[in-house]
C-alpha cells in the first residue's frame, strides 16, 4: 500500500509540476498534504525506477533488432546456397 501511495502522489508531482500544486490538488481532493522534502525523495526514487525500467526496455530493443538482423542474413545466405 505505501508504494502505491507514493507511486500515486509521485505520478501528481510529475504531471502537476511544483510540489505547491501537488499539494493544492491534493487538498482539493481533500488527501493529506505532502512534505516537499518527501516529494522530493519519492520523485528521486521514481526516476531511479523509470530509468532502470527504460534500459531494460532499450536493451530489448537492440537484442531483437539484432537477432532480426542475423535472421535476414541466414535467410539471404540459404538463398544464395540453393
Amino acid at each position: 500500500m505505501d508504494f502505491t501511495i507514493d507511486k500515486y502522489h509521485t505520478s501528481m508531482k510529475v504531471s502537476l509540476g511544483r510540489p505547491v500544486k501537488v499539494n493544492n490538488f491534493l487538498t482539493t481532493l481533500n488527501i493529506t498534504l505532502i512534505a516537499n522534502r518527501n516529494l522530493k525523495k519519492m520523485e528521486a526514487r521514481a526516476g531511479e525506477a523509470i530509468k532502470t525500467i527504460s534500459t531494460a526496455s532499450s536493451n530489448k530493443a537492440v537484442i531483437d533488432a539484432y537477432e532480426k538482423e542475423m535472421e535476414v542474413h541466414l535467410n539471404s545466405l540459404r538463398l544464395t546456397c540453393d
